[in-house]
């Protein structure tokens, strides 16, 4: 009798308290969303559009000046082509993650040298996914 009821109290306090769940982070919440968006945007984007190279600042090691630099390069692409939905959704969560992270991208985009080569952004977008990997795992 005594195992039935310690049983059912186990069983009642697994329902009543929560499951731990995945990190609160906020910046780490909208880097999920970012490689989520960079799906979306990478399938309904051909290799016409081509944006500065980043690969300095991916081999540097995903730094701060590589999430200011690629935000700088989508907002620009946005004003001057007919961006779809996916790419203005992308551009919002990489400065709600910039924002959350404090970075103050003036200054960090003043010692980001501009890169003189042009690659496809299906390219561009395929580094945003792999840095931002590397920041959820804490790669730094």
């Amino acid at each position: 009798m005594e195992m039935v009821i310690f049983l059912l109290l186990s069983s009642v306090a697994q329902l009543v308290v929560p499951a731990p769940h995945p990190s609160t982070d906020p910046a780490r919440f909208s880097l999920n969303h970012i490689i989520e968006e960079v799906h979306k945007c990478n399938k309904s984007f051909a290799n016409e559009f081509f944006v500065e190279d980043v690969e300095e600042l991916v081999d540097a090691g995903c730094k701060d000046g590589f999430f200011c630099k690629v935000h700088n390069i989508l907002k620009e692409h946005e004003k001057f082509e007919e961006t779809k939905k996916d790419e203005q959704t992308l551009v919002r969560h990489l400065k709600a993650y910039i924002t959350s992270s404090n970075m103050n991208c003036t200054e960090v985009l003043k010692t980001v040298k501009k890169s003189t080569v042009s690659k496809p952004i299906t390219v561009l977008l395929e580094n945003i996914v792999k840095c931002s990997r590397r920041r959820n795992l804490g790669v730094k």
